[in-house]
């Protein structure tokens, strides 16, 4: 089994694939650590339609090995042979393949083995990339309460919140939570921030005035960044199939 550095300072200085719009790659090539997140999409009607595991190690030519998803504290019963679209988040890009179970095992604990996938779909997603949204969402700055706000916009780098009120200065840290829909799933994120700028809106005359706060996440985590990446591809996909 390949054993996938873990630290991942290791890989700084080696040239990361980089692939243009639908670019194919190989799995090795992406450069996947032991544990990282990865989200199972099932393809089924039957079961929770997505869900995050963690990366065990992988074979090249063999297989993917990852945990045994768990929904709601109970693992889920996997069959050989299922069927899922695999997705991930490496660097500055989202990656996806379809797969199917090899092997279900609980010896010596609940893993999986995904047959390896012949070519693996890329698409970078920028730290500017920003995706329009209404979403709900709760701010607590640092010592103060919290405030309820919309996020307009959010990108993997950060989001733009309008509340009622200014929430903090330029550099507060907050946390910002949110509840956001990937498919038929919902996860609910807790993201640390630094408030970037501070802008009153033009409101017109059916808009109650609002305060904009431009954020950067700070310290984001793999699965937290795939969730958001995957929500700004979904976005992009929904935008695409309006045009046509």
């Amino acid at each position: 089994m390949t054993q996938v550095p873990d630290d991942r300072s290791s890989q700084a200085g080696k040239a990361e694939p980089a692939p243009r719009e639908g670019g194919v790659l190989t799995l090795d090539q992406i450069k996947l650590a032991i544990g990282d997140a990865i989200q199972l999409q099932f393809q089924s009607d039957v079961e929770p339609s997505r869900s995050f595991v963690t990366l065990i190690g992988y074979l090249e030519g063999q297989s993917v090995v990852v945990t045994t998803p768990i929904i709601n504290g109970s693992m889920m019963l996997v069959r050989e042979g299922q069927d899922f679209v695999v997705r991930l988040f490496s660097g500055k890009s989202a990656y996806a393949f379809t797969t199917s179970a090899k092997r279900v095992t609980n010896t010596p604990y609940p893993h999986l083995h995904l047959a390896y996938p012949k070519e693996v779909r890329g698409m970078v997603i920028r730290g500017s990339s920003r995706g329009r949204t209404h979403i709900i969402c709760h701010a607590t700055a640092e010592g103060g309460r919290g405030v309820a706000c919309i996020a307009r916009d959010i990108s993997v780098g950060g989001a733009l919140i309008a509340a009622s009120e200014k929430i903090g200065e330029t550099g507060t840290l907050l946390t910002l939570k949110l509840r956001v829909k990937v498919g038929a799933a919902e996860h609910v994120l807790a993201l640390n921030c630094k408030i970037r700028s501070v802008n009153a809106s033009r409101p017109t005359a059916d808009e109650k005035p609002t305060v904009l706060h431009g954020l950067s996440f700070e310290e984001v985590t793999s699965q937290d960044t795939l969730v958001i990446s995957t929500l700004l591809y979904q976005n992009m996909i929904s935008a695409q199939e309006a045009e046509i």
